[in-house]
């Protein structure tokens, strides 16, 4: 595998322009947009670099945003809008060494985007988010593996190889390799020795088949009562939401600081992590898996109104959820597939979009649960369709309640919905404080003191009620959103400001009291 990350030749054109002018450079990864010349500007960002190879070579690039286009020797060679999602495509080098040179052209291009649309509640940054390879295409190689747990009792997995190869060579965890057959059909076989994967034991196993090896967990996931079961017991999801964003890097958030947001939500008690709105990268799923947090991950999307549910937006939605549940298939931490967050669920064409998004979650991966977050809860007529009930709830914010009133609104939804005997769990709820901002009782909206009684009333509720199956808190962290559109004034300084820290990562107050009681609650939480 050949590594391309680091310096390349870059440069900014504007839309239409086809000619860049090689005169700058920048880093890969990177996002172009979050300081600098093209700091909130809609352009595009040219990169190119001369690579020397023969043969046929795949080109992966781990996440970008929005719109990425490949030229390979001055001819197009493909292109993607689904961003943060990987893309890959092959490049023949030919018979003879030579230096050839490949150019990537990243646009965070708005307008016509089948996906984004320009109020959604986050930034679209442009660039390269993750990392850049070339990999050599190999005859009869196995294309992909997928693995899911069949029974943790005792151990047996199914496994389902992509390859042309005639035979398969299958060892677990560097063991002798047996070899069987390649039918194309789905092998039941039982991992020697195994240990569970769970949020306090995150043990992981390796298969390796011929020459490709992945990770994998036995857990097996259960939703068909009222409630979500792990292995067979009942477990409460302790969560954040998390964007992948900072003010200096954009979307391509190095891997040290995604380590160091996953110790410290893990450090506090949670175990849970909602990735808000996007696919997430294969460093953070790698993360999760090692430290026991469990994730909800989703394609690319925010509150579409029924007019936005064009066969375009639907067809590219499937496409990128599709794409996301075969990427991140056999990581053990990504317990439930989620789409279409606060879409028109309450209309015919939202009905529709949440049918055919199960569908394909069932369709590709039906050993997860699969839902949506509705904030129209009680006018919601998809709620029959999903297999968690999930809700964006903010009392005592958005609606009319009292801080001390948010426990009763948890509850009232709690008993409205127990008769569905689904799993139900909070997908968001919070407040926004400004960091630095105190006030004394009563709390006033924006301060500290707010926020943290807040989320502590929030996260005592639902430790309370039996009937809730856990809580998802917005925000982990403060998080880069629109700053060019009419909805610019709702967000002071262009940030999401419902952090339980700041976009620095420098907590709140709310993080020290949040991490307080989920000490004391425990695993009763």
């Amino acid at each position: 595998m050949l590594n391309l990350d680091g310096l390349w030749e870059f440069a900014l054109t504007e839309r239409g322009e086809e000619s860049p002018v090689y005169d700058s450079f920048a880093a890969v990864p990177g996002s172009f947009d979050a300081v600098g010349l093209a700091f909130n500007r809609r352009v595009i960002g040219n990169y190119r670099k001369r690579v020397a190879f023969t043969g046929k070579m795949r080109l992966k690039i781990g996440s970008f945003g929005l719109h990425i286009r490949v030229f390979f020797d001055g001819k197009f060679s493909g292109e993607s809008y689904f961003a943060w999602s990987p893309f890959e495509t092959v490049l023949d080098g030919g018979e003879e060494e030579h230096e050839h040179v490949l150019e990537l052209k990243v646009d965070n291009f708005i307008e016509g985007h089948p996906l984004f649309i320009d109020r959604y509640d986050f930034y679209g940054f442009g660039g390269i988010f993750d990392h850049v390879t070339l990999e050599e295409v190999r005859e009869k190689e196995v294309e992909s593996i997928r693995i899911h747990t069949l029974d943790h009792v005792t151990g047996e997995i199914a496994l389902r190889v992509e390859s042309k190869a005639d035979f398969l060579r299958i060892s677990f965890d560097g063991g002798k390799a047996k070899k069987y057959p390649n039918t194309g059909e789905i092998l039941r076989l039982k991992v020697p020795s195994f240990r569970l994967w769970t949020p306090e034991t995150p043990f992981l196993h390796r298969i390796t088949v011929n020459e490709k090896t992945v990770e994998f967990g036995v857990r097996t996931l259960d939703w068909k009562g009222s409630h979500l079961l792990l292995n067979g017991k009942r477990i409460k999801l302790k969560g954040v939401n998390r964007h992948e964003s900072h003010p200096e890097f954009g979307a391509a958030t190095p891997e040290s600081l995604i380590l160091s947001d996953l110790l410290r939500i893990k450090k506090a008690g949670f175990n849970f992590i909602r990735g808000s709105h996007y696919p997430q990268r294969e460093f953070f799923f790698r993360c999760c898996d090692r430290l026991g947090i469990m994730v909800w991950e989703e394609p690319l999307s925010w509150g579409n109104r029924e007019e936005e549910l064009s066969p375009r937006f639907l067809d590219a939605l499937a496409q990128q959820l599709a794409l996301t549940i075969r990427t991140s298939y056999n990581h053990p931490s990504l317990v439930i597939h989620g789409f279409l967050n606060e879409c028109a669920s309450d209309t015919d064409g939202g009905v529709a979009a949440v049918k055919r998004m199960m569908e394909v979650c069932h369709r590709e991966d039906p050993s997860r649960p699969a839902t949506f977050a509705s904030n129209r809860v009680r006018n919601d007529r998809c709620l029959p369709l999903v297999d968690i009930l999930a809700m964006n709830v903010y009392p005592a914010w958005y609606g009319t309640e009292k801080l001390s009133g948010i426990k009763s609104a948890l509850d009232a939804y709690a008993e409205e919905f127990k008769s569905m005997g689904k799993p139900m769990v909070i997908s968001e709820i919070g407040a926004a404080a400004m960091y630095g901002n105190h006030s004394e009782e009563p709390w006033t909206p924006w301060s500290e003191e707010f926020q943290a009684e807040y989320f502590c009333n929030t996260v005592s509720a639902v430790r309370e009620n039996p009937l809730w199956d856990g809580f998802m808190l917005w925000l982990y962290c403060n998080a880069n959103t629109y700053t060019e559109t009419v909805y610019k004034t709702a967000r002071p300084r262009g940030f999401n400001n419902k952090g339980l820290l700041d976009e620095y990562r420098r907590p709140k107050l709310a993080w020290r009291e949040v991490k307080k009681l989920l000490a004391e609650s425990g695993k009763d939480c």
